[in-house]
């Protein structure tokens, strides 16, 4: 997962400005448009094909088109011979299969992984791809513009080393039942019965509004450090809105790699409900008081603040969700899980559609109302997955 997400990392940051330069601002548009629907699917297909024919073949199947889509994008842009459009093509392809790798793969921790510990093995997991993203921007941002075709080409070979572990070194950590015709289940009716899971439904609408008050680093922050950031200068080196969400985003990467272990520590008898609400408190705060602000020390105070509640917050929401899924859909379960990227993004986008009206002070109280209703929709989802546990108990 740590390759996966380095080799998504180095390159995919810096695409938006790619398509912009080579192709405009509105087929730029339609191009992310285009690859937030092919994510949404492919991790609704991931999660129903990994429950039908097991964790390491969807793994499998997805790097593999991550490796067709890396040398179709490395062949697209030999030097002198650059077409935008098959770019396009091989990235979707990469995304659609890294979808794949991430829907498949977090069903594997859970099946791996016991009640007791997944709280520590998702914060493992997190630890590493926050590392990998401080190594790949890193890399991304030092090769982009001078040498984006060694960038492709590190890309490539970061994707087939994955696919060299997936085959050789992973062991499968699900077997599939053997189904007859007539009990052949479609991925329509796999997710019809995931949808009827009341509970599941409930902390899923919970775990979209927290997700969208995440999403705010790439949609309302960078357009409110943009344009109201006041420049200042530290030893000599000048910072303006945009090199503030820079450090912004460093200062937070930083902080889960260097503080996430003693952070668990701190939380890790605490429940997970707990885990979810001060979390995402805190988060929230964070990210209000950044948009209430615009000079250094208190957005970074801000930053501090935030990154707090997201340590607590990531492993605490992914072991809840774990605990709520059925132990035979995990797979379709995490696909479902797939729809709060999309959904959340279109709120958060539709906040920044808003902005220039409700400015600042109204994104903020947008945030606030869906910190609200989060905690309110996570405790009732926890409510009843326990009477549904203490009812199955009197019944046995």
């Amino acid at each position: 997962m740590f390759l996966a997400s380095f080799s998504y990392g180095t390159v995919f940051s810096s695409m938006t400005i790619y398509y912009n330069q080579h192709l405009g601002a509105t087929i730029t548009g339609a191009f992310l448009a285009t690859s937030s629907l092919a994510t949404f699917v492919s991790g609704l297909l991931a999660g129903f094909w990994a429950d039908k024919f097991g964790r390491k073949p969807v793994m499998t199947w997805g790097t593999t088109i991550q490796v067709i889509g890396s040398v179709i994008a490395l062949l697209s842009n030999v030097p002198g011979h650059v077409n935008p459009w098959t770019t396009f093509l091989g990235f979707l392809l990469i995304s659609f299969g890294f979808n794949f790798d991430v829907t498949a793969g977090s069903a594997m921790i859970i099946d791996d992984s016991m009640p007791e510990n997944r709280k520590t093995v998702f914060m493992l997991n997190y630890w590493a791809q926050n590392l990998s993203v401080i190594i790949g921007a890193a890399l991304g941002a030092w090769l982009f513009k001078p040498a984006f075709f060694l960038l492709l080409i590190i890309l490539l070979v970061t994707i087939l080393v994955t696919l060299m572990i997936v085959l050789f070194m992973l062991t499968e950590t699900f077997t599939p039942l053997v189904r007859n015709d007539k009990e052949k289940e479609s991925v329509f009716s796999s997710y019809k019965t995931v949808l009827a899971d009341k509970t599941y439904v409930i902390f899923i609408i919970a775990n979209v509004l927290t997700t969208m008050i995440i999403m705010q680093f790439d949609n309302f922050l960078p357009v409110h450090l943009s344009n109201s950031f006041r420049t200042v200068t530290i030893f000599g080196f000048q910072i303006y809105g945009q090199r503030m969400l820079t450090i912004y985003l460093i200062l937070a990467c930083v902080m889960v790699v260097t503080l996430m272990t003693t952070v668990n520590k701190w939380t890790h008898k605490w429940s997970h409900k707990k885990g979810f609400v001060l979390g995402s408190i805190l988060m929230t705060m964070g990210m209000i008081f950044a948009f209430m602000t615009t000079t250094f020390s208190p957005i970074f105070v801000a930053g501090i603040i935030y990154t707090f509640g997201e340590i607590i917050y990531t492993p605490s929401v992914q072991s809840l969700g774990a605990d709520l899924m059925n132990p035979e859909k995990i797979g379709a379960y995490n696909g479902l899980g797939a729809v709060r990227q999309p959904l959340a993004s279109i709120i958060a986008a539709g906040l920044v559609s808003a902005s220039p009206f409700i400015k600042a002070t109204g994104v903020s109280i947008a945030l606030l109302i869906a910190e609200i209703c989060a905690i309110l929709l996570c405790v009732l989802a926890v409510n009843r997955h326990q009477q549904e546990r203490h009812n199955l108990k009197k019944s046995r």
